[in-house]
């Protein structure tokens, strides 16, 4: 890991996991400027008023973020616990303001939502896969203790003051390759074409609920079921989880139904 960037430079003072959640961010903005001018048909003044939305939502999706993650750790302790901030409430929280702001902001003709999602939703993928990365620098989100050859021993950060000496599953990397791969296949596969979305809530659903099993770090609690020695499950990303799934597999239920009609 490697939790600043060049200490001996600048400092202590640039962490790794902010710097790259920023690249992600710009990664994002400058693909979803790129597809919205030259595959979605949006003039150049369009593309601006849709990326300033993008950037309000942004705003909205931290703060968001902090209040629901705020809020499971809560229920945890029993008492108010602030600080920290979750990759899924700021999907919700930041998706959410995104649509609303489209609605009553954007005033064009051509405001063809389906398809500025499935282009929005793609870039989400990229810069969630960079940030992850980040995670990784900084130490957090990481996995259970482990013995395999996968495991690997953070030094400093998070996971070092939960498993002092452990070497623990890296599950930011495990994320960042299987958002990468995912990145690459709504752009390649004709199959995916017009149903990113849909792919993206049943295809990281999935991955999401099933990676959550090892991960290491404290979860929070919402409806408890089970307890391992590591967690108590389910997990509030995993009933998240199970709502991104059921929510695509609907979607794409409403799409084969109205393409049958239409055909």
């Amino acid at each position: 890991m490697y939790p600043f960037l060049l200490p001996e430079v600048f400092d202590y003072t640039i962490p790794m996991y902010d710097l790259l959640v920023l690249i992600g961010i710009f990664l994002m903005i400058i693909y979803v400027i790129y597809r919205l001018d030259h595959y979605d048909g949006f003039t150049k003044k369009q593309t601006n008023r849709i990326i300033l939305l993008i950037v309000i939502s942004l705003v909205i999706a931290l703060a968001f973020s902090f209040l629901l993650d705020g809020i499971f750790h809560s229920i945890q302790e029993g008492e108010w616990t602030f600080g920290t901030v979750s990759f899924l409430g700021a999907l919700i929280g930041g998706f959410t303001s995104f649509l609303v702001l489209m609605k009553y902001f954007y005033k064009d003709s051509n405001k063809d939502m389906k398809k500025i999602a499935n282009t929005l939703i793609t870039g989400v993928v990229l810069a969630h896969a960079v940030g992850r990365i980040g995670c990784f620098c900084a130490g957090c989100c990481f996995g259970i203790p482990t013995e395999s050859y996968l495991g690997v021993l953070f030094p400093y950060g998070h996971a070092h003051d939960i498993y002092p000496g452990e070497h623990v599953y890296p599950t930011q990397l495990f994320e960042s390759g299987f958002l990468f791969i995912l990145f690459f296949l709504l752009n390649k596969v004709s199959a995916f074409k017009n149903k990113e979305l849909q792919v993206y809530l049943v295809g990281y659903g999935i991955w999401r609920f099933m990676i959550e099993f090892i991960r290491g770090d404290e979860r929070g609690v919402l409806i408890p079921l089970f307890e391992t020695e590591y967690n108590v499950f389910p997990t509030p990303s995993q009933f998240i989880s199970v709502l991104m799934i059921a929510l695509g597999a609907y979607l794409i239920i409403q799409y084969r139904q109205k393409n049958k009609i239409v055909s």
